[in-house]
């Protein structure tokens, strides 16, 4: 349906092909108890943080209510991709289910405008919830209308139409979910998978699902997101690893974190994991950021002799 069109940008620096498997999923803190002001400030950081370390790339989530840090992923990764240079901009994700397609297109064209190359464009097939699962009644689509409304938004991108100018620069198209619906659309649509374990923490399940995804689409990238939270102290470490409708994975040290992400790698056969970290505090939050990266690079220097892997 939308085949031929996942390549991975050129990588002239080598950059990418040294920087470990990492990548950060950002603007995720749903925590009622901080203005919303400060999580953007504090993600907006991470950013920066993330292109100076090495993760390759920022995905930006969709959410709807008081205290959400993320409405409109498309309009953060303009925001984010004209501060950085090196890092992939991107949504995870686009909620198909209650966003005009067409107008979806238009702003991620403007996001590749800023982004140029560097831009994810992440659909997904989940729903609103709370208050704006009323107020957004109106908007929401079903399963068919749904999966249709993605192929409208991504035609619109490449083809554009009588009112909206196509994508100009090439991007990787994914899908995010965490069951087999979501792979195999992917699949079917040649896009690239993530599966996010913060909803769906069964390994075998994940195994399983890329494999599927993997034996309908050979060529395709595949992500597993996970939820960690890194801190020395180990109370701060669970008390901020209590998030409702959010599964973590690790609530410990930045070296376990580090060696949960390696063996989520190991265990479902993922190119690369793409991590968001849920301290509270945004210096812990930071730190956080920086201590796995550096645990995970270490770990893939010393599988292979000390170069990158």
């Amino acid at each position: 349906m939308f085949g031929g069109r996942t390549a991975v940008s050129a990588d002239p620096t080598g950059w990418w092909a040294a920087a470990p498997p990492l990548g950060v999923l950002e603007y995720l803190d749903l925590d009622d108890d901080r203005p919303v002001r400060l999580k953007r400030r504090a993600a907006f950081a991470s950013t920066l943080l993330a292109e100076d370390l090495g993760y390759r790339r920022l995905w930006i989530p969709e959410h709807h209510g008081t205290g959400v840090p993320s409405t409109n992923p498309a309009l953060l990764a303009a925001v984010l991709a004209s501060h950085t240079t090196r890092i992939r901009v991107g949504t995870a994700v686009n909620l198909a289910r209650v966003r005009d397609p067409h107008l979806v297109a238009e702003d991620l064209v403007t996001a590749g405008s800023f982004a140029g190359d560097r831009l994810d464009v992440g659909f997904g097939r989940g729903d609103v919830s709370g208050p704006a699962a009323t107020a957004l009644a109106g908007l929401r689509k079903d399963d068919v209308a749904t999966e249709a409304a993605i192929g409208t938004a991504v035609a619109a991108l490449r083809g554009g139409c009588d009112w909206i100018d196509p994508l100009e620069v090439p991007c990787q198209m994914w899908m995010h979910g965490a069951g087999t619906r979501s792979a195999e659309l992917a699949a079917r649509w040649e896009f690239h998978y993530c599966h996010a374990m913060f909803f769906n923490p069964d390994l075998d399940a994940c195994a399983s699902t890329l494999a599927r995804y993997r034996a309908g689409f050979p060529g395709g990238r595949t992500a597993v997101a996970v939820a960690v939270v890194a801190n020395d102290d180990a109370r701060t470490a669970r008390t901020d690893g209590l998030r409702a409708g959010i599964s973590v994975g690790c609530a410990g040290t930045a070296r376990q974190c580090a060696a949960t992400i390696e063996a989520l790698l190991d265990g479902s056969g993922a190119d690369e994991v793409v991590l968001t970290e849920l301290s509270r505090d945004a210096g812990d939050h930071h730190r956080a950021l920086r201590d796995i990266h550096a645990h995970v690079a270490g770990a893939r220097r010393s599988a292979c002799g000390g170069g990158p892997r």
